[in-house]
């Protein structure tokens, strides 16, 4: 995991006041692609910068902060009024680092740097086309997928897969949808992956397909 990504855990840790914290962290962290040892290890790390961090601002205090451009030497003079502890102000501080740098804005083809194949950018739930077995339907060219992948870039606003979250899927198969004279592309996947990048601010390209191949783009 990135910092960008553990702030953005750590804000829903305390937007949704968890009691619970070992157990939500066990089922959030499953979407950021980590086998069972990175997600013991990062529930331990992410537990301890919460509980020695934010979890000592009120909801109030933390929003009066994130409204505000990070300045580290005033984020530490408002800790001072809210009377924070001195053993919490380096998590406190790393949090709002990290957060403000998962607000800058990225391409939508940079959001997963290590992807090969066709990109679509989509509102339709993930879990919608989990269960439906494909997503679609595409205006693309088949023979311009070089990798057999596709990757689902999140344009949601709200929701359980917002922006900044992508899905990595193996191409099953790709079938042609007529749509009176216009042939468009059905992708139908396998063995997904959800992930969270930590990115709020993507920026979307006009065309939503885009084919990705060792860093080159169309």
């Amino acid at each position: 995991m990135n910092n960008k990504q553990i702030a953005i855990v750590l804000k829903q840790l305390h937007d949704e006041n968890i009691v619970d914290i070992e157990q939500f962290l066990n089922e959030k962290l499953e979407y950021f692609n980590l086998n069972s040892e990175e997600i013991k290890s990062f529930t331990l790390a992410i537990q301890n910068k919460y509980l020695n961090g934010i979890i000592h601002l009120n909801a109030n205090q933390l929003a009066n902060i994130l409204s505000t451009n990070y300045d580290e030497n005033s984020i530490k003079l408002k800790l001072g009024f809210y009377e924070i502890r001195e053993n919490c102000i380096d998590n406190i501080l790393n949090f709002f680092e990290w957060y403000a740098n998962s607000n800058n804005a990225i391409s939508v083809s940079q959001i997963d740097e290590n992807f090969k194949g066709v990109q679509v950018a989509s509102r339709d739930d993930f879990n919608m086309i989990i269960n439906q077995g494909y997503t679609g339907d595409w205006v693309l060219t088949p023979s311009n997928i070089k990798s057999n992948h596709v990757q689902v870039a999140s344009m949601n606003e709200m929701g359980d897969f917002p922006r900044g979250n992508y899905l990595n899927a193996e191409i099953d198969r790709i079938e042609p949808i007529q749509y009176g004279d216009q042939t468009r592309h059905r992708i139908f996947i396998k063995n997904h992956i959800i992930i969270d990048s930590g990115n709020r601010n993507v920026k979307f390209n006009l065309n939503p397909v885009r084919y990705i191949d060792n860093n080159s783009q169309l």
